[in-house]
C-alpha cells in the first residue's frame, strides 16, 4: 500500500515538472536580447535591430555585438543609439511621439582583451542660427548616462502602414564618439512608463547614420 502511494506520488510530480517545462515556466527571461549570439548562433553584428516596447519602465536590453569593418574603399558614417518606430494607419504620429520622449539609461563600452572600455556618448546639437548655411554642430555628452529620444526622420519603404514593413520614424537617444571595428556591448533602462505609446511597435537601433 505505501509502495503504491509513493508511485502516485512520483507520477504526479513527474506530470507537474513535464506540465511546467511545456508552459516555458523554467528560468525567468530578462527582456531585451543578452549574449553575443542570436538564436541561430550567428554572432551579432551591427546594424542592430531589437524589439523593445515603448510604455513600460523597467524594460532592459544588454547586448554584446561586433562593429564590423566598413566595405573596402568606403568609410564609416558614423553611428547612432536610438528608436526605430513603424507607421500605424493615422495622422500625426510623429507629432505624438515626439510629445512623449522615451527616457533610458544607457552605456555602451568596448570589450579590449576582457577589460570593459567605456565609450563616450553624445548628443548632437544644431547650433546654428536661423538660415545659417552649413549648418553648425555640437557633441554634447549625456549627464549620468541619461537619455532622451529625439525625432530625426522619417524612411518611407512604400509598404502599408500597420505592415512588418512599413515606413518607420527614427528618433535618436545618443551617438558614440568611438565607433571603430571590435566587439562592444550596449546596456538599455526604461525609465517611465508612457501610457501614451502602447501598442507602437519599436526596435532598438544601433546602426549608421543615413546618407545625405
Amino acid at each position: 500500500m505505501k509502495m503504491t502511494q509513493i508511485h502516485h506520488r512520483l507520477k504526479l510530480l513527474l506530470m507537474v515538472v513535464l506540465t511546467w517545462s511545456l508552459l516555458g515556466c523554467g528560468t525567468p527571461v530578462t527582456g531585451g536580447a543578452s549574449g553575443a549570439r542570436d538564436a541561430t548562433g550567428e554572432v551579432l553584428q551591427a546594424p542592430l535591430r531589437i524589439p523593445m516596447p515603448l510604455d513600460k519602465a523597467g524594460h532592459k536590453v544588454d547586448v554584446t555585438f561586433d562593429i564590423p569593418e566598413p566595405p573596402q574603399g568606403e568609410r564609416s558614417r558614423g553611428y547612432f543609439i536610438g528608436l526605430r518606430v513603424l507607421f500605424a494607419p493615422g495622422i500625426g504620429q510623429a507629432q505624438h511621439i515626439d510629445a512623449h520622449p522615451v527616457s533610458v539609461r544607457l552605456t555602451l563600452h568596448r570589450l579590449n582583451g576582457g577589460v570593459d572600455v567605456p565609450v563616450q556618448l553624445v548628443k548632437i546639437a544644431d547650433v546654428s542660427k536661423p538660415y545659417e548655411q552649413p549648418r553648425r554642430f555640437v557633441a554634447i555628452p549625456l549627464k549620468g548616462d541619461l537619455a532622451n529620444s529625439k525625432g530625426q526622420f522619417s524612411e518611407h519603404s512604400g509598404a502599408s502602414p500597420g505592415t512588418p514593413d512599413a515606413s518607420t520614424y527614427v528618433l535618436e537617444f545618443a551617438a558614440p564618439q568611438v565607433d571603430s571595428p571590435g566587439k562592444y556591448r550596449l546596456k538599455l533602462e526604461t525609465l517611465k512608463n508612457i501610457p501614451q505609446l502602447h501598442g507602437f511597435k519599436a526596435f532598438l537601433a544601433f546602426e549608421q547614420a543615413p546618407r545625405r
